[in-house]
């Protein structure tokens, strides 16, 4: 289709004479072609303009949410490490309890809960947008994992020692948990240089610092087995709780029980002194189960018996 050529008439306003100007088809063609890629161009430019601000904008609120994740993570990773504490602190207070239950304490094997399985996570996308912050994420949901783990384990092993001690109530009131004397111990179970001999032998108890007088009282119900001095140990109490359990109170002052006595956990049964081979005044302390000295120290639970 041919191109028409157009006549533009220019009449002034003070003039008779008309000017006429003859416009070809293709140069309007082309001057409407070029005003349309112009206006084109600007809206494109205009269009580009405005979403490189958007894309601005939402680099910013990126790197304001990453800050504050960030830093909600290192609150979240502080309070992480107090939980880790506190369920490692309740995992030696489990084991207590599981010895005066009765029952064998979980190796290091089962404390660590570990786990099995295989890798399905969609740990790709995360790393590609932050590596960094990806890597603390993911560490800490595998801490707060182990974490409810062991949380389970030690409540089932709480559960099973409280089982045990309620299906052994008895054998729990004649087991010795609580300190006999108010003091500090100034020598501990096993071998030792002898303290006026000075030659090493094995210390079957514990020695308890305690000033003269100090009240010495039962860690456990039982029966007073014997009263009476003994060679190096002075006035001596011994308590026969049953269940093959034996308790020794070596050095006192003076008796305040009887032999044949029921006594109660708590009652007084003697006196701190300094009676027999000892330094000064203390409490030599000794358990023995089923005829074999065992350390007191693994079977005292002060915070737990009223």
């Amino acid at each position: 289709m041919p191109v028409k050529n157009w006549t533009l008439l220019v009449v002034p306003h003070d003039e008779i004479q008309v000017h006429r100007i003859k416009i070809s088809g293709w140069f309007i063609l082309t001057a409407f072609l070029f005003c349309f890629t112009l206006l084109l161009g600007i809206g494109y430019l205009t269009l580009s303009s405005c979403n490189k601000n958007l894309d601005y904008l939402k680099f910013i609120n990126l790197q304001r949410e990453n800050r504050i994740l960030t830093q909600k993570l290192e609150t979240v990773e502080q309070k992480i490490s107090s939980l880790n504490g506190t369920i490692n602190d309740l995992m030696k207070e489990n084991q207590a309890f599981r010895t005066i239950a009765g029952l064998e304490v979980l190796d290091d094997e089962i404390k660590k809960v570990g786990i099995g399985g295989t890798f399905s996570g969609n740990y790709d996308e995360l790393f590609e947008i932050n590596s960094q912050l990806a890597r603390k994420i993911y560490t800490q949901e595998d801490q707060v994992d182990e974490l409810q783990r062991k949380a389970d384990l030690v409540t089932q092993s709480l559960q099973e020692a409280i089982q045990s001690m309620e299906e052994s109530a008895d054998k729990w009131a004649h087991f010795p948990s609580i300190m006999p004397s108010d003091g500090y111990i100034s020598s501990r179970f096993g071998r030792r240089s002898h303290p006026i001999f000075h030659i090493l032998q094995q210390h079957n108890g514990i020695d308890i610092s305690c000033r003269h007088g100090a009240s010495i009282i039962a860690p456990a119900d039982g029966t007073v087995k014997m009263v009476k001095h003994q060679i190096g140990y002075g006035l001596t109490v011994m308590i026969d709780h049953n269940y093959g359990i034996v308790t020794k109170y070596a050095h006192c002052s003076k008796s305040n029980v009887r032999v044949g006595q029921k006594i109660k956990r708590g009652d007084i049964i003697a006196f701190v002194g300094k009676t027999g081979i000892t330094t000064g005044p203390n409490l030599h302390y000794e358990v023995v189960i089923n005829g074999t000295a065992k350390n007191p120290e693994s079977y005292i639970l002060d915070n737990y018996i009223p």
